[in-house]
Formats: C-alpha cells, sequence, structure tokens
C-alpha cells in the first residue's frame, strides 16, 4: 500500500481536502504501518485496494475520534484548530465498522479479547 494512494482514498472518504492532510499525516502513517503489520498474505490487485480504502477508512475513524473521549469538540494550537461535532464522528465510525468486517478475509484486525482454537 502506498502512502499516497491512502491519502487520495482518505480525502475522498474524510471530505478533508489534500492541503488539509499535513496535520493528520502522521496519524494516517500509523494507521498504514498498522495494516501492513496485519495483512495476512500476499494480496491481489483487487484485495489492495480494498486494503487501501479500509486504511483510509480506519484512519478517518482515529482522527475522528480525536477529542471525543476527553468530550473536546474544539481544539486549537497555533495555527492549527480542530472540530470535531458528533455527527461526522458517528459517520466515521459507522463507517469503520462496516469496513472492518468487510476486509476481515484479508486483514486480521483484532480490537478485542477472543479464544482461538490450537491444533496438536
Amino acid at each position: 500500500m502506498s502512502l499516497n494512494e491512502i491519502i487520495d482514498r482518505f480525502t475522498l472518504v474524510s471530505g478533508y481536502e489534500r492541503k488539509e492532510i499535513s496535520r493528520y499525516l502522521s496519524i494516517i502513517i500509523d494507521c498504514k504501518d498498522f495494516f501492513e503489520e496485519r495483512i495476512k498474505r500476499e494480496l491481489t490487485k483487487s484485495e489492495r485496494r480494498r486494503a487501501v480504502h479500509a486504511c483510509a477508512v480506519y484512519a478517518y475513524y482515529r482522527i475522528s475520534r480525536l477529542g471525543r473521549d476527553t468530550g473536546v469538540s474544539n481544539f486549537k494550537a497555533g495555527d492549527v484548530q480542530l472540530v470535531m461535532d458528533d455527527e461526522s464522528s458517528s459517520l466515521a465510525e459507522k463507517l469503520w465498522k462496516e469496513e472492518k468486517s468487510a476486509i476481515a478475509d484479508i486483514v486480521m484486525i483484532d480490537d478485542g479479547f477472543s479464544f482461538r482454537a490450537v491444533s496438536v
């Protein structure tokens, strides 16, 4: 997955313009690394496109959660201002839940406790 592909898809999913992305670049890179560590096998071209899209949705979800857990909806530090409303945050969460199940065959996303069978 290339970073440019993920950023292009992120702009489509999030509605952010490409010039606004720089403030979120480290989060997008973290999401890219997160996905690349969890890819189960060599991906086909269409699977790679699905993974790129899912990574962009995950980055959008992570960014939408900034400040949500603390109840902060507006934050400003110097020239950077972050304004999140509950509507965009819940949309991002809904998109991520749908995307997470859609990519389960190619990316192992485990965000909870589970029992797994062990063959001996």
